[in-house]
């Protein structure tokens, strides 16, 4: 007990108690600590720098491509090229199928085309026009099928036919016409004008002058009696 007392009185005596003692202890201990670090601990930190480094570096090629990839489709594309078919050796015709005509209405078959599923469509000069599927890919149509019988005599003198989506555009004498099929059930019902006066006119006994559509999407025909090529602009 004497001893403990004597040990305190010097403590005190030397201006510092035995908590300050401790302390300073402690920091000394820590610093001496931090200069003989594990190397594997080092090397650890050292690695999560890098990661992290590495990190903010994807992070900015990613916001890079993201960048990239939107002014890419920002960008119209081309036009669609024409596949490269090779030049045939020969060839020889096939009855594909056949569409009823009467040559008392000067009813023939006037203009072919394609709706917007592919099927084969026939047009007659009557405005009569008709759909030849092939469902199963054996080369002749399974069926002929009337698809629009123009009882209003709306069109006459059809001379070319293309699919736009569901409806059908149709140069049919000095007229484009629109066809729809309003309630889906594969029979086109109205008729819309487009344009009316074309110099395209024509008699039913000359030949047709048609519609020939371009890859991207534009539409030609041309005026038989003046030689002239007429460009169709479909307007909204």
């Amino acid at each position: 007990m004497v001893v403990a007392v004597f040990a305190l009185v010097m403590l005190n005596t030397a201006g510092c108690s035995a908590i300050e003692l401790y302390q300073d202890q402690s920091s000394a201990a820590a610093g001496s600590a931090s200069a003989t670090a594990d190397p594997t601990v080092l090397a650890l930190e050292g690695a999560l720098a890098d990661a992290r480094a590495t990190e903010g570096a994807l992070s900015t090629e990613a916001t890079q491509a993201a960048a990239a990839i939107a002014a890419l489709n920002a960008t119209p594309t081309s036009a669609p090229t024409a596949v490269a078919l090779p030049a045939p050796a020969s060839a020889e015709t096939v009855l594909y199928g056949s569409v009823p005509i009467d040559s008392d209405r000067l009813n023939i078959i006037a203009a072919l085309g394609f709706d917007a599923d592919g099927q084969l469509l026939a047009a007659t000069r009557a405005g009569e026009i008709y759909v030849l599927p092939d469902r199963d890919g054996d080369g002749v149509a399974d069926e002929t099928r009337l698809i629009f019988a123009d009882e209003a005599q709306q069109l006459s003198q059809v001379a070319g036919l293309v699919a736009r989506g569901e409806a059908l555009i149709l140069l049919n004498g000095p007229r484009i016409s629109l066809l729809r099929d309003n309630d889906g059930d594969g029979v086109y019902e109205s008729v819309t004008q487009l344009a009316e006066g074309l110099p395209a006119d024509q008699s039913p006994l000359q030949a047709s002058n048609g519609i020939v559509e371009s890859p991207d999407g534009r539409l030609f025909s041309v005026d038989i009696r003046s030689g002239e090529i007429l460009q169709i602009v479909l307007r909204d």
